[in-house]
C-alpha cells in the first residue's frame, strides 16, 4: 500500500523524509530556539493549503504573517488557516478537543510542550503528564481518522555537553511515530537529523539555511 505524504516543497527535506511528512501519524521536530521548527512549520502549511484548510495551534506566538507571505504565502491562504493562539495548557487541551470536529488536511502544533513546561511542578507532576498524553492521543486518533499529517515541535533540554533531552521525554517519544532533530551548526547553518521513521532509515541528516524567501540546501562557502 502506497504511503501518502505531504511535501514541505523544500527538496531538503522532502529528500530526508522520501517525500515529505507521511499522513494519519504524528510528525515531531525538535530542536533548540533558532533551529527552524517554525519555519519548517509554516512551510508544510503553505504546501497544504493548496489542499484545504489547515488548524494552526500557536502556543509561542511564532507565527509571523510576514514570515509567512516572505516564504510564498498570500493573504487569501490566511483564510484556510484556523489559527489558534491558547494562553494556558487548560485552554491548549480545549483547542485539541475542537479540532477533533473541524476537517482540515493538516494540524500544525507550535510547540506543543511551551505552556506543559510552565504548567509542570512537583505537586502536579504526574496530573499533568497524563493531560499531554492525552492530548497526544488525540492528535494521533484524528491524524488516523482523517488520514492526515500531524506535525507538532518540540522543546529540548540539555542533560550534557554532548546530549539533549525533549521536553516531555517518553511521552511525547511514544506518540511521534516520527522523530526529526533540527541543530543549529552556526549562524548560517542548520543540521537536520531523522531520529525514528516507520520505513526509513534512522541517522539520515542533511544542512540546510533559513533565507529570506524559506529554507535551502545548506552552500558550501569559503571562509
Amino acid at each position: 500500500m502506497k504511503i501518502e505524504r505531504l511535501s514541505s516543497g523544500v527538496n531538503v527535506i522532502d529528500e530526508l523524509l522520501d517525500g515529505g511528512v507521511e499522513h494519519t501519524v504524528v510528525t515531531n521536530f525538535y530542536g533548540p530556539p533558532g533551529s527552524g521548527k517554525t519555519n519548517i512549520g509554516l512551510l508544510f502549511t503553505l504546501s497544504c493549503l493548496k489542499q484545504g484548510n489547515v488548524v494552526y495551534i500557536d502556543t509561542e506566538n511564532g507565527f509571523s504573517t510576514e514570515r509567512f507571505f516572505q516564504i510564498g504565502g498570500i493573504k487569501e491562504d490566511l483564510k484556510k488557516i484556523l489559527y489558534e493562539n491558547p494562553g494556558s495548557f487548560k485552554e491548549q487541551a480545549k483547542v485539541i478537543q475542537k479540532v477533533k470536529k473541524s476537517n482540515p488536511k493538516l494540524i500544525v502544533v507550535d510547540s506543543i510542550v511551551s505552556l506543559y513546561r510552565l504548567e509542570i511542578n512537583k505537586e502536579n507532576f504526574t496530573e499533568v503528564n497524563k493531560e499531554l498524553a492525552s492530548q497526544l492521543a488525540i492528535l494521533s486518533f484524528i491524524a488516523k481518522e482523517k488520514k492526515i499529517p500531524v506535525i507538532i515541535t518540540n522543546q529540548v533540554y540539555s542533560v550534557n555537553s554532548d546530549e539533549i533531552e525533549l521536553s516531555g521525554r517518553d511521552i511525547v517519544k511514544y506518540w511521534s511515530k516520527c522523530l526529526v532533530e533540527l541543530k543549529k551548526v552556526d549562524d548560517n547553518k542548520r543540521l537536520i537529523i531523522l531520529r525514528k521513521h516507520r520505513s526509513l532509515p534512522e541517522g539520515r541528516k542533511a544542512e540546510f539555511e533559513i533565507t529570506g524567501s524559506g529554507i535551502e540546501k545548506a552552500k558550501f562557502r569559503i571562509f
